[in-house]
């Protein structure tokens, strides 16, 4: 029997439950690589502030797996999460940065950045597998100047029990609350759970809440979640139960909902089709800072 990592919950507390199971569909990337898209969808546009989620891997370290160029993003922060392998950032604000397992780099788009992303490779590189995530901005941040957070794996708050892990990737956990820099309220956890391992965590009732399955299989109360699916809950609880059988990786995203207007257009998060048409062509006339060499 393993040991139950929880947080208080009241004797009038609502335990989440599953409202729709949605399977990540295969998207192409970059050249032949392919990425696990949860978000956006048409069933599902966001889930409080997150916009989009890909799942990569895992597959061989080889640079055609993910190697990004550079491109450009607006309104948004771009949040990457690796369970193995290494990539390295570079930004048009001069930024080269390394993330490694259980690191965090969270780059804030705001009025404009060009960002670039490499695998990587060599004799002792590991095969690469994480999550990459957009947080929108707040319409009234959404033009704040550009920057770049690196936070490392040991500076975020980590709970442990014998067959549980429970690192708080951004937003809080009861009184535990990440170092990484934000603009709403959220919530981002990474779960870790070997087989028969239990964990019970109080999550803000005025979030809204999701659970994508990275490996292996996580049961939100009685429903079992897949590897590579995305499951949507119900609102207004207070707990959020999880369960494996046989083990799982799992990452909890969610906040406050965004007002509108919101549009997701192409790198963009932005207040109309219009914007996004004209930033695109900005980023078409190299309007856009250079990426630093």
């Amino acid at each position: 029997m393993r040991t139950e990592v929880s947080a208080a919950v009241g004797a009038a507390s609502k335990a989440r439950e599953v409202a729709h199971q949605l399977p990540a569909k295969s998207t192409a990337l970059v050249g032949d690589a392919h990425v696990l898209r949860a978000l956006p969808r048409a069933e599902l546009r966001r889930v409080g502030p997150f916009v989009f989620c890909d799942h990569f891997g895992p597959a061989p370290a080889v640079r055609e797996t993910m190697s990004v160029p550079p491109h450009p993003h607006v309104g948004l922060q771009t949040v990457t999460y690796l369970f193995s392998g290494a990539i390295r950032h570079r930004d048009s604000l001069g930024t080269v940065q390394d993330i490694l397992p259980g690191d965090v780099n969270w780059m804030t788009a705001g009025g404009g950045i060009v960002h670039a992303e490499d695998v990587h490779t060599g004799p002792d590189a590991q095969a690469l597998h994480g999550i990459q995530t957009w947080v929108a901005l707040p319409a009234a941040q959404r033009q704040v100047a550009p920057a770049f957070a690196h936070v490392p794996a040991s500076r975020l708050p980590l709970r442990e029990s014998e067959g549980a892990r429970v690192r708080v990737i951004a937003g809080a956990l009861d009184g535990d609350v990440s170092p990484v820099p934000t603009f709403h309220p959220l919530t981002y956890l990474d779960v870790e759970l070997e087989a028969g391992a239990r964990v019970s965590l109080s999550v803000n009732p005025a979030h809204a809440l999701a659970l994508y399955v990275a490996d292996g299989e996580v049961a939100v109360g009685g429903t079992p979640v897949a590897r590579g699916v995305l499951a949507h809950l119900d609102e207004g609880g207070d707990v959020l139960s999880l369960y494996s059988t046989q083990g799982g990786r799992a990452v909890v995203l969610g906040g406050e909902p965004l007002p509108e207007p919101l549009v997701i257009w192409w790198n963009f998060v932005v207040d109309s089709v219009a914007e996004g048409r004209a930033r695109l062509a900005d980023w078409e006339a190299g309007r856009f800072p250079p990426l630093a060499p």
